[in-house]
């Protein structure tokens, strides 16, 4: 009877390890399947993830093409406008000039029909009054006559053709103007060519001093 309960007893105990093996192995097959479940959960949030960041790259590239389009239409139009505007300029600019030749020519036929002293007179007149209107239609167009006489030298406005020294000045000064210079805004369309008065260098000052004392003794 003894050796009967010893072998029900060591069966017993062998269930109960089979049934805490087959517990152990379901919450691992279960952890492993939330685990799966996890896992595929995260994958498909990042499958939605990833198609979302192609369609808004997609969505970017669609508007960076059209942006990229319509800043090239921009740019067409922009310079077709400059050169259009450009046109406009000229043509209104080249009108002035032409006006201004008529009167020019008809002055010149004026004078080759009337040689005397009054004919000659009104010829000088009518080229100063020419002259004078050339410069206001210069100046409708923003070109203006570069300051020179009286100023003092600046080379990127002034072209020095004659240059002297004198003692009653202390900086470089244009003295006389031999062609009046234009510009726009900073812009020099052409440079006066002038005559500049510079100081007199402080070694010939002394010398001329020196040379007066000896006359003086």
């Amino acid at each position: 009877m003894t050796k009967i309960k010893k072998n029900s007893g060591t069966e017993m105990d062998s269930k109960k390890d089979s049934s805490k093996k087959d517990s152990i192995d379901l919450k691992q097959e279960n952890r492993i399947k939330e685990l799966e479940k996890k896992h595929n959960s995260e994958i498909k949030l990042k499958d939605e993830q990833i198609s979302k960041l192609e369609k808004d790259l997609d969505s970017l590239k669609d508007l960076s093409q059209r942006r990229q389009a319509d800043f090239e239409n921009y740019k067409k139009r922009t310079i077709k406008l400059q050169e259009d505007l450009k046109k406009m300029a000229i043509k209104d600019f080249a009108l002035e000039i032409i006006m201004i030749n008529d009167d020019l020519l008809r002055a010149i036929d004026s004078a080759e029909e009337n040689t005397n002293e009054d004919s000659y007179n009104s010829f000088v007149e009518g080229i100063s009054m020419i002259s004078k209107r050339i410069e206001t239609t210069l100046e409708n167009f923003s070109i203006l006559e570069i300051e020179a006489l009286g100023e003092e030298f600046n080379p990127n406005f002034h072209e020095a053709i004659e240059i002297e020294e004198s003692e009653e000045i202390e900086s470089e000064m244009v003295t006389k103007v031999h062609q009046k210079g234009f510009k726009i805004d900073d812009l020099a369309i052409r440079s006066s060519k002038v005559k500049v008065t510079k100081p007199k260098a402080k070694q010939n000052l002394e010398e001329n001093k020196d040379q007066k004392k000896e006359g003086k003794k």
